[in-house]
């Protein structure tokens, strides 16, 4: 068998590889599926889904609930050791509704059960109402079972609001709600669109409340933290795994493609690497007095993609720094990998590669995407993966003519 050809010999293949074309054919089909996938998706299920009335927060708060309100009302979400919780809303009349209310518990009865919301999110659970008047506002309190989780010692989970993986969404009808950990408590998170202070947390009306909406909270301290996040993760993460694992089938294997023909045809189109690209390898590694080895290429990718990924997800936020991080992982291990390839061995560091859509599409989950499933939100990361492929097969070229540079 004759050796490879060395960086002198090795000639210059003008135009775009075999497996180039194949790996740009692949992403025409692919985008085009896509696109399918997102019209049908829209026309067959988004009336029904997405035309959904919000679920409000508080049933009784609106303005135009109680009768002789004068504005929205507030919600006040007690919770005891138990997990379950105390809806306190208080509603502002005008002084003769108040006045009606105050003497006729009849009227009173009649206009809260007439205010209550058709799509409120307690409006099948809650339990012991009772109605009264205080300080000009009608007083509407009622009991909610199972508003927390404890999964993990003394911390606590409230996934009451969480609907993600549904085509649920809320609004307040409220100008506040604010959810009340028990005495000795405090919120350990900082959910969305909320102000926290101590053991409370406060939404309004000019910030809402979205659809991904938790809260932790434990006892004071380390212990306490550690334990509420640890809950979280016994709560969501199961759902979170399964959405990951099944929306990552389609990119993972758009990738594993382009692993498979680096491991079967890039020894025979390694001359399509790049001069320019070998050189900025090399010079990259020689600032810093190593070689561009196996070894080298690979730290060098972990620590680039990790450094990309934290500079993004300060910078703009977690969502794109995940995308970026993984992206940059899931393209730059196949420098190594080609690396590998050419000295038989690290076969490895190719799964490692396919693995990384899976860490994207569960950092995205769970998935409701127009009435369909983790599989159709695991469409959105198909262009991500196929451009991640077609650099990555070419990246795998570079890795295998620097490995014939230095072989020796």
């Amino acid at each position: 068998m004759s050796p490879p050809p060395s960086a002198r010999d090795r000639s210059t293949v003008s135009g775009p590889s075999p497996p180039t074309r194949l790996f740009t054919g692949l992403a025409v089909v692919l985008v085009a599926v896509l696109a399918a996938v997102t019209v049908l998706a829209v026309a067959g299920a988004g009336p029904a889904t997405a035309g959904h009335p919000p679920l409000s927060v508080c049933g009784v708060c609106g303005s135009d609930g109680i009768d002789g309100a004068t504005g929205s009302g507030t919600l006040d979400i007690r919770l005891d050791e138990r997990g379950d919780a105390r809806f306190v809303a208080r509603v502002p009349v005008d002084d003769d509704a108040a006045a009606t209310y105050r003497t006729d518990s009849d009227a009173l009865e009649s206009a809260v059960e007439a205010a209550w919301y058709r799509y409120d999110v307690a409006t099948d659970e809650a339990t012991d109402l009772e109605a009264s008047v205080e300080d000009g506002r009608v007083r509407v309190g009622y009991d909610v079972p199972d508003v927390a989780q404890s999964r993990v010692g003394d911390g606590w989970v409230v996934d009451y609001f969480y609907a993600a993986d549904t085509q649920y969404r809320y609004g307040l009808r409220a100008d506040r709600v604010t959810i009340h950990a028990p005495d000795g408590m405090a919120v350990t998170n900082d959910p969305a669109n909320a102000a926290v202070e101590g053991r409370s947390a406060t939404w309004t009306a000019d910030s809402g409340i979205t659809k991904r909406t938790y809260l932790t909270y434990g006892p004071t301290g380390v212990d306490g933290t550690v334990a509420s996040w640890g809950s979280a993760a016994a709560v969501f993460g199961p759902e979170l795994i399964d959405h990951g694992l099944r929306a990552s089938v389609v990119p993972v294997a758009v990738v594993g493609l382009a692993v498979l023909a680096a491991g079967r045809l890039g020894g025979r189109h390694r001359g399509a690497a790049g001069d320019r690209e070998r050189a900025v390898l090399e010079r990259a590694t020689g600032t810093v007095g190593l070689e561009p080895t196996g070894r080298t290429l690979f730290a060098l990718v972990v620590v680039a993609s990790g450094l990309v990924a934290v500079g993004c997800w300060l910078t703009v936020g977690p969502g794109l720094g995940v995308l970026t991080g993984t992206f940059g992982l899931a393209v730059g291990l196949f420098l190594p990998f080609g690396y590998a390839l050419e000295r038989s061995g690290g076969r490895w560091i190719g799964l490692l590669a396919m693995a990384a859509p899976i860490a994207a599409t569960t950092a995205f989950a769970p998935y409701y995407v127009l009435g369909f499933g983790p599989l159709a939100g695991g469409a959105f990361f198909v262009p991500w993966a196929v451009v991640a492929a077609l650099v990555g097969y070419r990246l795998s070229l570079t890795g295998r003519a620097l490995a014939a540079d230095y072989e020796g």
